[in-house]
């Protein structure tokens, strides 16, 4: 029978699902008083350093660290840092509220891309390309574009993509207001439930096996947007949700790959080297982890000294070194050299988790 789940059913319910569900759990449980409060250093240590910025740096050995990978695409992977460095250095030097606006936009892209991109694999796994009233492509795109639709038409919101008025506000009376929201969550609400109601529909109809784990992939992913924009109003509910479901699933889906492309070009598997397999499989999550945790933490500490300059933030409080003066030419220089790791892992990530040619494990990896 064909499988319906990305690595296993338990694992993808491990670092996939229920990561997620519990942040919607702790944001249920805390007081509101919480709930509104400046994000503490542990939450910035944990989940901004920790997954966020880590799972950028984790493409590292998906890319420049494998030699077969940076041979395939290295036109790719030599041009993208140059690029991503040169936009950002005019933009910044233009503006840093047009840099973080313009970057603002395409994080959300790459947000929202993600999300598709591991439902496509659900879908490719468990056969599922039947034609539908309610199709999943615009599911999957609906969960996530309405919560940001909504975001843009309300002033309200405590929160921000990456720094105050990077997204464009639209301010509406509030009668309008009031209106648009109301009647867009129902539809929203409405469009999804139909969705769902043709999926178990046609499973009851067809007796073919039910795409377990793509139904859960997108109701997990309109959960997490439209709870972590619309209804908890809160920026630390928003900064978890977020970088929960984004960070940890690529995270995971990078160890995947490369032990799964290990063992593929393995020629023996004995169950002693089954044994040897599991272990060496540990030690590479164990090094992907902890190299790419390095990384974020000194990544995070430039930002800090060079852009940020929080008097009151984590790095100060830990080390207490005095910021250096900068001017803004110096600034914008600083902005894109520290831009480029994520702007690359942006433009890479377009490229290399694509099934063709350049590309030649995906398929036995993650669909077959």
């Amino acid at each position: 029978m064909k499988s319906i789940w990305l690595f296993s059913s338990w694992r993808d319910l491990l670092f996939l699902f229920i990561p997620v569900w519990l942040t919607w759990l702790v944001a249920f449980v805390l007081p509101d008083h919480l709930l509104q409060t400046d994000i503490p250093a542990w939450i910035l240590l944990v989940f901004i350093f920790g997954i966020d910025v880590g799972h950028v740096w984790s493409t590292l050995f998906r890319t420049y660290l494998d030699r077969e990978e940076f041979s395939n695409h290295r036109q790719l992977l030599v041009s993208a840092p140059i690029i991503a460095f040169l936009l950002s250095f005019v933009l910044a030097f233009v503006s840093i509220d047009l840099f973080w606006r313009c970057l603002a936009y395409v994080a959300v892209y790459h947000f929202v891309k993600q999300q598709y991109g591991f439902m496509r694999i659900y879908k490719a796994k468990s056969k599922d390309f039947q034609k539908k009233i309610i199709s999943d492509n615009f599911a999957i795109y609906l969960s996530m574009l309405y919560p940001v639709f909504y975001w843009h038409l309300n002033l309200d919101r405590n929160f921000q993509w990456f720094v105050e008025g990077d997204f464009i506000q639209f301010e509406l009376p509030a009668t309008i207001s009031h209106y648009l929201n109301y009647s867009g969550n129902i539809i929203y609400f409405l469009l999804l439930g139909g969705w769902l109601f043709e999926e178990l529909y046609r499973k009851s109809k067809t007796g073919n096996q039910l795409a377990t784990g793509k139904i859960i992939w997108i109701l997990t992913t309109a959960g997490n947007w439209y709870l972590g924009i619309i209804y908890f109003n809160s920026d630390l509910v928003f900064t978890i949700t977020n970088v929960v479901a984004h960070g940890l699933p690529y995270f995971a889906l990078i160890i995947f790959y490369t032990d799964k492309k290990r063992m593929l070009k393995s020629v023996t598997h004995s169950v002693k080297k089954g044994h040897l397999s599991a272990r060496r499989g540990f030690q590479i999550a164990y090094t992907i982890v902890f190299t790419v945790l390095l990384l974020a933490f000194f990544e995070e500490f430039l930002w800090d000294r060079f852009v940020y300059q929080e008097e009151a933030g984590f790095f100060q409080s830990l080390f207490g070194i005095p910021f250096p003066e900068i001017n803004t030419s110096v600034t914008a220089i600083a902005i894109a050299l520290l831009s480029v790791p994520q702007i690359t892992h942006y433009i890479i990530d377009g490229f290399i988790w694509k099934s063709n040619d350049k590309n030649p494990y995906l398929k036995p990896i993650l669909i077959d």
